[in-house]
């Protein structure tokens, strides 16, 4: 697909601004051929037709005969008005009625014919004509002038050049103009294009504000994604170091044990070699399963994939599956749900969130505890929380356990450190946000997920 031209798309605006302004005149020098140029001529008609009505009053007992000569001059005053103006001469119809007989009429053969039978009144007038009818009670005489009207023929036939010239003649100064106008205000926008290319690819930095009002938004926008894109650059960095610093200590455990296994020959040394090597690998696969979840978690955030789905069921699932590892710690896990809680989610990254919230709970909650699970819907939105009867968090760590890879002082539970990082960012995902609180009740951590933008 061809690219468009913003240049050719702002000189074509100019260009049809100034045809709809030339069309705007155009039309209002039509309405006043139409109209104005109408009125003038019936005016100067009615002026004409009334001195035939004078001279008709002095001659009106004379014969036809001797009455045609003298209208026929009142009618070359007529013409002789666009005789001096050189413009065009217009046809011209008289009529001249004396007590209902026509004593005069145009030998014109071009003009209307006249029906004397019809009377002044009566008589055919041709299309873009004006007429003019004047009479004398006291004497019986009765004048009809009828003419064309020259801006009628103006318009159809002379004013093609008249009206376009103005139009041909104005293109070199209006367009060239507004060619170079464009051009030189478009040049901050292609500056601040060359500022971009010349960049190598890891250049990020800003980009200098604009002094111009219209680039200002551009420019921001600009500098807020290169803004996000450094600081998402940044996180991705650490989560790469964080991440094989996480991996160097199972794949040491492994390495050496491996070691030690090739080695080694008595049977004692043979087994705890095997016993570290097992529990490298599982500490390792843990860590990658983690770090896999963290990474999808924190994938497309599109709101608009989110797919209404029953809360309910779906904890009542993933319970299912961490009430065996519950079970042999003789955990009870408690549910308190409606019977169906119809929520927007991402199914992934939502039992993610279930999984390590469920998970985190059975396993820093002492043999023989109890873990609660609470679906509540409020006005706005949806609460999920998760309440056990382990140690809790200091309060000031409150914050800090969201961080990758960081685990509490002292902390002899295995772990990578990255479950409530999975749990925060998957609940971003779903529009929810995540809080934790020591519980007042008694010794335990409850965590808090809210959906939806009506609850605080």
């Amino acid at each position: 697909m061809k690219n468009r031209s913003l240049f050719r798309r702002l000189l074509l605006g100019f260009i049809s601004v100034m045809l709809l302004v030339w069309l705007a005149n155009l039309a209002l020098d039509v309405y006043e051929t139409r109209t104005a140029k109408r009125r003038d001529m019936q005016r100067e008609l009615r002026a004409s037709a009334l001195r035939i009505l004078v001279v008709m009053q002095t001659i009106g007992e004379r014969p036809p005969e001797q009455i045609q000569p003298v209208v026929r001059k009142m009618e070359g005053l007529h013409y002789a008005l666009y005789k001096e103006l050189g413009w065009y001469i217009p046809a011209l119809q008289t009529q001249v009625w004396k007590r209902g007989q026509l004593v005069y009429a145009s030998p014109d053969p071009g003009l209307p014919p006249t029906d004397a039978a019809a009377g002044p009144y009566g008589q055919p007038l041709r299309e873009g004509w004006v007429v003019s009818v004047e009479d004398d009670p006291a004497t019986g005489v009765t004048v009809r002038m009828a003419t064309e009207v020259i801006g009628e023929w103006m318009l159809q036939v002379s004013s093609i050049g008249y009206y376009f010239a103005p139009l041909l003649f104005s293109i070199p100064f209006l367009l060239l103009p507004a060619w170079f106008i464009i051009r030189v205000g478009l040049r901050p926008l292609k500056y601040i294009v060359g500022e971009i290319e010349e960049r190598s690819a890891t250049d990020l930095s800003p980009l200098a504000a604009s002094p111009y009002q219209e680039l200002s938004p551009l420019v921001g926008s600009v500098n807020k994604l290169m803004e996000r894109l450094t600081e998402r650059l940044e996180r991705e960095r650490e989560f790469l170091v964080d991440a094989a610093h996480e991996l160097k200590t199972p794949l040491s455990i492994i390495q050496i044990n491996a070691d030690t296994l090739t080695t080694t020959r008595t049977v004692q040394r043979v087994e705890q070699a095997g016993e570290g090597l097992r529990a490298g690998v599982q500490r390792a696969t843990h860590t990658v399963h983690q770090l896999l979840a963290l990474a999808r978690s924190g994938g497309d955030r599109d709101h608009t994939s989110l797919a209404p789905r029953d809360l309910v069921e779906l904890v009542a699932d993933r319970l299912a599956l961490a009430g065996q590892i519950a079970a042999t710690r003789g955990i009870e896990i408690e549910l308190q749900a409606p019977e169906r809680c119809l929520l927007p989610m991402h199914l992934e990254s939502m039992a993610s969130l279930i999984d390590n919230l469920v998970s985190n709970a059975v396993k820093y909650s002492p043999p023989g505890g109890r873990v609660s699970i609470a679906i509540e819907e409020l006005d706005g939105g949806v609460t999920l929380s998760v309440a056990d009867q382990g140690p809790g968090i200091p309060a000031d760590m409150l914050r800090k356990v969201f961080e990758r890879f960081f685990r509490l002082p002292d902390q002899d539970q295995a772990g990578s450190g990255l479950g409530l990082a999975i749990a925060e960012r998957a609940a971003a995902r779903n529009q929810g946000t995540i809080r934790l609180d020591n519980r007042d009740d008694g010794p335990g951590l409850r965590v808090l997920v809210v959906f939806g933008t009506g609850i605080t």
